[in-house]
This record gives C-alpha cells, sequence and structure tokens, in this order.
C-alpha cells in the first residue's frame, strides 16, 4: 500500500526520509556514533597511545582530528543536516580507522583476535549503513 518509490517519496506524498522508522534509524545510528566520538575526546590521551600502538599515522591529530569528523557525522545524521556530507564523514572515518585500529589478521593471541573480529565487522556492519545514509541523504538533497 506505502511502497517505496523510485523517487524516494511513498505513496500519498509522505517522504521516506521523514518516516517514523526512518528517523528511529537515524536516532539510534547517528546518537551511538556521536556518543563514541565524544568518549573519544573525553579519554583522548589513552586513544591516542593506542593509536600510536597500532602504527596510526600522526596520531596526535589524527585521533582528535578523525573523532571531530565522527562526532559531526553523526550529528549530521541525527538532525539530518546536510546529510550526505554527515554520512560520508562516518564512511571515511570507518574505512579510515577499522583497518588500522582492528586488523585481526595481525593478532596470534586467539581471544584478542576474536575482540579484533567483532570490533572488525561491527564497524563493517556500520560503513555499510554509513554508505545507505549517504545514499538517501543525496536522493533527499538537504
Amino acid at each position: 500500500m506505502f511502497g517505496l518509490l523510485s523517487n524516494g517519496e511513498r505513496s500519498g506524498g509522505r517522504s521516506f526520509v521523514t518516516s517514523p522508522l526512518f528517523r528511529l534509524g537515524r536516532a539510534l545510528f547517528g546518537g551511538v556514533l556521536a556518543f563514541t566520538a565524544i568518549d573519544n575526546l573525553r579519554s583522548l590521551d589513552q586513544r591516542t597511545e593506542y593509536a600510536e600502538a597500532k602504527g596510526a599515522p600522526v596520531p596526535e591529530l589524527s585521533v582528535p582530528g578523525a573523532s571531530a569528523g565522527l562526532l559531526l557525522g553523526g550529528l549530521g545524521v541525527l538532525l539530518w543536516r546536510v546529510p550526505a556530507l554527515a554520512a560520508a564523514a562516518v564512511a571515511g572515518f570507518l574505512a579510515g580507522t577499522t583497518p588500522v585500529m582492528h586488523d585481526f589478521w595481525n593478532l596470534d593471541d586467539e581471544e584478542r583476535k576474536q575482540q579484533e573480529t567483532t570490533h572488525f565487522l561491527k564497524n563493517t556492519a556500520l560503513f555499510g549503513a554509513a554508505l545507505a545514509f549517504l545514499r538517501f541523504g543525496r536522493r533527499d538533497g538537504r
């Protein structure tokens, strides 16, 4: 009855991006990412040390910069402001940090390998969601 049309509108003129289910998805996705970014910024010394131990490039600059980008991206998706740019910021954060910080293939300890595999797979799923939000953000044109 309310099938999704090719232009992103529902029949009856109601926009998909304003539907309650899409708003809930945005709130959960953007809110969790913004919370994660705030946690990163609050624990900047520990996050920077960990990134340095993982071999991240220029961690004293990349960690706060990436965390700020994640915060802006999460809030942008949550509030649906410049949504394509916000989702791209989230996707960029995940694409850049996931293989560096969750490099399970380099670990010998089975317990740590399993933990990093779980984090890698979780971030990969979040990356997929960011790409979906990017597509809808481009379609919505805000």
